[in-house]
C-alpha cells in the first residue's frame, strides 16, 4: 500500500536537507566570498603553466633578446663555445609543457604552451632550441622533433 507523506514529515525532511546544505557550505568555506572575518578574501587560483602573465608570441614577432641570449648560453654550456649563427626563429604554440622535446620517462602538463623555436647553426650542424614565452625554460631539442 502506498502511504502518503504528512505535511509534518515534508517539513522535517526540508529542514534536514537545509541543515545539511548549510553544514556542507560551512565546511567548504562558504563559497567564493572568502573569509571576511579573517580578511583573507577568496583564494587565488592555482596556476599550472609557466608564466601566466607573459603574452603568447604573435606570428612573425621577433624573438626577445633575453630568449636568444639564454639559448646561446645554453648552447655554449652544453655543446661548447663557438660562433653559433641564428638561422631561423618563430613564435609557436607548443602542444604541452615539453616544448616539443619530450624526454622519455618524464611527464608534462598537457596545456598549450606559448613559446619560441630557434634554430642555430655551428659549422654545418643544426641545433634547434625551444623555449616557453618568457624564456624561463629553454631546451636544446636533441630528439629530432
Amino acid at each position: 500500500m502506498c502511504r502518503m507523506l504528512r505535511p509534518t514529515n515534508v517539513r522535517f525532511w526540508l529542514a534536514l536537507a537545509a541543515t545539511v546544505a548549510l553544514v556542507a557550505m560551512a565546511a567548504c568555506g562558504g563559497g567564493d566570498e572568502g573569509n571576511e572575518a579573517s580578511g583573507t578574501g577568496p583564494a587565488a587560483p592555482t596556476v599550472v603553466s609557466g608564466a601566466p602573465d607573459t603574452p603568447a608570441p604573435a606570428a612573425g614577432e621577433p624573438v626577445p633578446a633575453n630568449i636568444e641570449a639564454g639559448a646561446r648560453k645554453l648552447l655554449a654550456d652544453e655543446v661548447g663555445e663557438g660562433d653559433f649563427s641564428l638561422t631561423s626563429s618563430e613564435g609557436v604554440q607548443w602542444s604541452d609543457a615539453s616544448l616539443g622535446c619530450p624526454k622519455e620517462g618524464f611527464g608534462y602538463a598537457q596545456v598549450i604552451t606559448p613559446g619560441y623555436k630557434l634554430v642555430f647553426d655551428l659549422e654545418g650542424a643544426s641545433y634547434p632550441v625551444h623555449s616557453n614565452a618568457d624564456g624561463s625554460h629553454i631546451v636544446i631539442c636533441r630528439n629530432g622533433q
